[in-house]
């Protein structure tokens, strides 16, 4: 089976390793081996990351055109390489930039492509079968292809979280150097803008900020975004909050609603629903405040705090501001905090 990747200035996405271990799964059920292709520019540094976490075989299609994306070049650049590896089954994040190229090469060939994917999985006599989200999130659908050939399958960012790698696997690697003619690409990307984490898919955000039912109502929510704002996080919610006008409704986590698999997340006023904690399994650090002490959110966390958030949001955000105006005050040249400075930070201001 073959698995397309991506890279974000000069690393690999979650998103990208998350469908090599999930390709890595359906792999080791069929006996079967995983080919990882990446396309670029000087992407060597990188082969040693996919095998790691499960590719048997890394396939670096490289060319000064592909530094940025142009959806006609990546289709030039991999249809090729994808007729040769012909795979049975063909796995990728279901992203932008995949977006734009994959469903042309899809009706170009005349093959069965699904996206928002939840789970790929293998039924009967070799059966692919994909569990897919419906109706924005609302419902899910099974589907199987007993005859199919090949199957295109994109995985939903978030979905399934990213396991430590395995720093003794290798991969054999091999580079292919495309054809092509890039005055004939008809798209390109001349930069690529910093996200803004106040509106970043919060599936694609690194760090997210939650409020529940237990902020008591907007003004709760303002102080739970006011913390998001100051830590550059993106700002999540449960889905009471969404249904009483407290949160935008796309901005819910949960089984119904967004997957995410931030760094960190912290969740203040989340009594922790089961479809709540359902949306967060590939969460690093969690770091919750509740002042229900049986919350099943404060069990799911790695630093469980009981208390009143009103009493102590606004303590934290104290403290925060003191510590930029003492950085701005001492000219720091640091750069933006880590998600691990910010877990300790928050440690040690926690009253």
């Amino acid at each position: 089976m073959v698995v397309i990747t991506e890279c974000e200035q000069g690393e690999l996405t979650l998103a990208s390793l998350e469908c090599v271990e999930e390709g890595r799964e359906i792999a080791d059920r069929l006996d079967a081996k995983v080919q990882a292709i990446l396309c670029g520019s000087a992407l060597e540094p990188l082969a040693g990351t996919l095998a790691a976490h499960g590719a048997d075989q890394v396939t670096l299609v490289e060319h000064e055109a592909l530094a940025q994306f142009s959806a006609d070049g990546w289709l030039q650049a991999l249809a090729p390489v994808l007729l040769q590896a012909d795979p049975v089954l063909l796995l990728a994040p279901d992203s932008g930039p995949i977006r734009a190229w994959l469903p042309r090469l899809a009706v170009r060939w005349r093959l069965p492509l699904v996206g928002c994917c939840m789970r790929i999985g293998i039924v009967g006599d070799g059966y692919p079968e994909v569990i897919r989200h419906t109706h924005g999130g609302a419902c899910q659908e099974r589907l199987i292809w007993p005859y199919a050939t090949l199957i295109c399958a994109m995985l939903t960012p978030g979905v399934r979280g990213v396991d430590a790698p395995r720093p003794g696997r290798t991969a054999k690697i091999s580079v292919v150097h495309p054809a092509l003619d890039p005055a004939s690409f008809r798209d390109r990307t001349l930069r690529t803008l910093p996200a803004d984490p106040r509106t970043v898919a919060l599936n694609e955000a690194e760090r997210i900020v939650s409020g529940g039912f237990g902020t008591g109502g907007p003004d709760g929510m303002a102080l739970v975004k006011q913390l998001a704002d100051h830590i550059g996080a993106a700002l999540g919610g449960t889905r009471v909050a969404a249904d009483r006008g407290w949160l935008a409704a796309e901005r819910f986590i949960g089984s119904t609603g967004q997957i995410v698999a931030p760094k960190l997340y912290m969740a203040f006023g989340v009594s922790g629903a089961g479809q709540h904690l359902s949306g967060i399994t590939g969460s690093e650090t969690v770091i919750a405040i509740n002042n229900d002490r049986t919350a099943p959110m404060l069990k799911r966390a790695d630093l469980g705090i009981v208390g009143d958030l009103h009493q102590i949001l606004p303590i934290l955000l104290d403290k925060l501001q003191a510590l930029t105006a003492v950085n701005v005050e001492n000219h720091s040249e640091s750069t933006a905090p880590t998600d691990a400075s910010v877990a300790h930070r928050t440690l040690e201001m926690m009253p």
